[in-house]
């Protein structure tokens, strides 16, 4: 893991308790419920808010070049590829 990766996590990790209703985090037991028992952290937390991260940015750079139409050269390249091989 690179080291501003490491860092980024850090920061995740060290965000208080407190904040996590702000966050999206309501499973958590407020004042004046009874019965309700706190969520138990999901094991790998941290790493899965950084696949979300990585995946979001990652569908932001690239998904408008993996909608453009493949190029009829290159597509007739495979199929004689292909043709090629069956042979």
């Amino acid at each position: 893991m690179m080291r501003s990766e490491a860092a980024v996590l850090e920061r995740i990790a060290a965000i208080p308790a407190s904040a996590a209703g702000a966050m999206g985090d309501t499973d958590e037991k407020q004042p004046g419920e009874p019965g309700k028992a706190p969520r138990e952290p999901e094991p790998g937390g941290v790493d899965n808010a950084f696949d979300l991260w990585l995946r979001r940015g990652l569908h932001q750079l690239y998904d408008t070049v993996a909608k453009e139409p493949i190029p009829e050269d290159l597509l007739r390249m495979i199929e004689e590829d292909r043709t090629s091989r069956e042979e």
